[in-house]
């Protein structure tokens, strides 16, 4: 029995980036997100206005730069949601590996993704779960999620992870 081996090269751009987040990424819907920050602010407005008015002329100023300081956590964490795949992106961009080629190895063994500055190894075995979308794989590995996107492999390719993934 001879043993399947594809091999697909791409660049990390933005556009893998992002289909990488759309597929991946869990974006909590309703007001619970938000509690954190509204707590947040909650705490610098007693801090500002009610332990402020309690605490001796010194203890004042520190209570209100503390009370400040949570108000403005208050506004990052309400912007970390808003602008959650903004701001992954934007990390994955200024990464080493951005705007450099990978090579991609799917056999037997499992997928190996390697360039310049990536080196990852994941054998069959190691997924526990698996989704697929018309643009990719979603695999579930313990607690994190890998992606594989079906955009530069071909039909043979795909259809050999999806035998290999039904195994799992």
């Amino acid at each position: 029995m001879s043993q399947a081996h594809f091999q697909a090269r791409y660049t990390l751009d933005k556009a893998y980036f992002a289909e990488c987040f759309d597929q991946t990424a869990s974006i909590p819907t309703g007001k619970k997100p938000f509690y954190k920050a509204i707590g947040f602010a909650i705490a610098g407005l007693l801090l500002i206005t009610v332990f402020a008015s309690l605490a001796s002329d010194e203890l004042v100023q520190n209570t209100y730069y503390l009370g400040y300081f949570f108000i403005g956590l208050a506004v990052v964490e309400v912007f970390s949601i808003k602008f959650k795949r903004t701001w992954w992106l934007w990390r994955q961009m200024m990464s080493k590996a951005a705007g450099n080629p990978l090579t991609l190895t799917i056999d037997e063994q499992g997928i190996h993704s390697y360039s310049d500055f990536i080196n990852h190894k994941l054998s069959w075995q190691q997924i526990t779960s698996h989704t697929e979308s018309e643009v990719g794989f979603t695999l579930q590995v313990d607690q994190q999620k890998q992606y594989l996107s079906k955009r530069e492999l071909s039909e043979e390719c795909i259809e050999f992870v999806r035998e290999q993934l039904a195994k799992v």
